[in-house]
């Protein structure tokens, strides 16, 4: 059996695929606003720990550092006059070197414990975090090495090295941390020459020859260590989180203060939805994207009101406007349907089809009107000389309209523009009706070229039109006065389908004043193409069918 397998664009992955982002962009703004703000929050306060704890670290070591500069140099003091003094307790990790490079420690004495008693104001315990690697024969330790004998007395130096990996002998957890393979700071001090007895009350080793004694001690790195931890756990346990928290929340609270004109533009677009097409969203005053979001959007709602009031007019015009041509059609056959006898049918099929081809007039200008209002040009159009076209439908009225006026070519320059010939054919076509429909015996058209602008020009010699009704007339189903009525064969839509054109064009159309002070006189402004060239003929030619299909 052949399964067919076919792999659409969308496919239906489970709910394990991509789900983070899934999720991600299913939650709400401020869900995800505040979920930001936390991890913002979280990644600032967790660098913020760190270095607190590298400054507290920093702190506390130099605190070591001090103290442990004014110990040694109490050591080397004592251990030249080994005396026991009084003073207090100090706990310090200490080394001590003799002349042939051995490390040793100060012994405790047997009857003061841990303590080694010298003659100065501090008692010191016994060697401590470094015992383990003292002892005979002494650890390999990298980088210790005695002062020579004939050194100054106070000579030191600080050094920074790394302790052993494995001790000489197991860590005792009452020292404090291990420190096994740690670099540590070491300070390094050398004494007066110590006598022999003074050698064997620190060290335990009798018969040593007097000599110097090179002393190390150790910069404890335990209470930096320990502060540094404590910082890092209040932060993690107790900052962190609130931190996190109150962001998180605070996050949460702006967003809803700054979504509330959305919220409010969403309540007032479901009244509008509803059938309140006069209103409007609220503007805000921030002057931000939800400012320009209501403006845009309040310019779209008076586009969209002007559309639709004018597509109820339509429809109320063209009902009105086919009521009467159908209801004369009804007549024209009832009656003759009443008294077959009396009738003259052929008359009557002549007044039908008469009536029948006003009809279809009057329904094609519907559907190009409505077409030109839909359509908006998209990419490059074909070029058109408008003169060609205007000189074309002079040629053809002249032809067609025996008794009717004169139709006469102006200045016809060479004029490109850019549109479809069929609807330029068109508007041009409406201009010259609309003039021979009232001119006395002439109507004359010019086209000029000025600047950037191609103008078209018809005059006609005939009544004319009030200046108040110079825009009136653009209107769909105007008529003026009895000279334009239905008989004459106008529908009403004549030059709102020029008007429509021509901006559909980009371009604008006005009646004047004419220059012989009477008649009429409309200018219409199209853009010029740019550049010159040939008409496009493939470009005409979509424009033709898509002219045919609003026929």
């Amino acid at each position: 059996m052949h399964t067919d397998r076919t792999h659409t664009g969308r496919s239906h992955t489970g709910p394990g695929r991509d789900g983070p982002s899934r999720l991600w962009h299913r939650t709400s703004v401020r869900t995800r606003a505040a979920a930001g703000a936390a991890l913002a929050s979280l990644a600032a306060f967790g660098l913020a720990g760190v270095w607190v704890g590298g400054a507290v670290h920093d702190q506390w070591t130099a605190l070591a550092r001090k103290r442990a500069e004014q110990d040694i140099v109490t050591l080397t003091n004592d251990i030249t006059l080994s005396l026991p003094g009084e003073g207090e307790e100090t706990k310090a990790s200490i080394l001590l070197m003799l002349a042939d490079g051995t490390l040793v420690r100060p012994v405790r004495p047997p009857d003061e414990g841990k303590v080694v008693q010298m003659h100065s104001e501090r008692w010191f315990h016994q060697n401590t975090l470094l015992e383990e690697y003292t002892g005979t024969p002494a650890l390999p330790f990298p980088g210790l090495t005695p002062y020579p004998q004939d050194v100054s007395l106070g000579h030191g130096e600080t050094l920074t090295v790394r302790l052993p990996d494995r001790p000489r002998s197991p860590h005792d957890e009452l020292n404090g941390p291990a420190l096994d393979g740690r670099r540590v700071t070491l300070l390094k001090r050398v004494t007066d020459p110590a006598s022999t007895e003074a050698l064997e009350h620190f060290t335990g080793i009798g018969g040593l020859p007097e000599q110097r004694v090179t002393v190390f001690l150790l910069v404890d790195p335990t209470a930096a260590d320990q502060a540094a931890a404590r910082i890092t756990t209040i932060f993690v346990r107790y900052v962190t989180p609130g931190a996190v928290l109150f962001t998180a929340l605070v996050a949460w609270w702006v967003t809803g203060l700054a979504l509330r004109p959305v919220e409010g533009i969403r309540r007032r677009m479901a009244r509008i939805g509803d059938g309140a097409f006069h209103e409007r969203v609220p503007v805000p005053p921030a002057g931000d994207g939800i400012t320009r979001l209501a403006v845009t959007t309040n310019a779209t709602l008076d586009r969209l009101e002007l559309a639709l009031n004018e597509q109820r007019r339509l429809v109320s015009d063209a009902s009105h406007e086919l009521r009467s041509p159908l209801a004369a059609l009804r007549s024209s056959l009832e009656v003759p349907l009443a008294h077959p006898a009396g009738a003259d049918w052929p008359q009557v099929v002549r007044e039908a089809l008469a009536d029948t081809g006003r009809l279809q007039l009057l329904t094609d200008d519907l559907l190009l009107l409505a077409a030109t209002d839909e359509r908006h040009p998209a990419g490059p159009q074909p070029r058109v000389d408008l003169s060609d076209v205007v000189a074309e439908q002079l040629a053809e009225l002249a032809h067609l309209a025996a008794g009717g006026p004169a139709y006469t070519a102006g200045t016809l320059d060479e004029a490109l523009v850019e549109g479809s010939e069929i609807l330029l054919g068109r508007l041009v076509r409406n201009l010259l009706d609309n003039a021979s429909r009232h001119a006395a015996g002439a109507v004359t058209a010019s086209v000029v070229r000025a600047g950037d602008r191609v103008e078209l020009t018809v005059t006609d010699d005939g009544p004319g039109i009030a200046p108040e009704d110079r825009e009136r007339v653009f209107d769909r189903f105007v008529r003026l006065d009895a000279a334009r009525d239905r008989a004459d064969g106008g529908g009403g839509l004549g030059l709102s389908l020029v008007r429509s054109i021509t901006g559909n064009l980009g371009g604008t159309v006005a009646f004047t004043d004419p220059p012989a002070g009477t008649g009429a006189r409309v200018v219409v402004r199209l853009p010029a193409a740019r550049g010159n060239g040939e008409e496009d003929e493939r470009g005409v030619d979509g424009a033709r069918q898509a002219a045919g299909r609003s026929g």
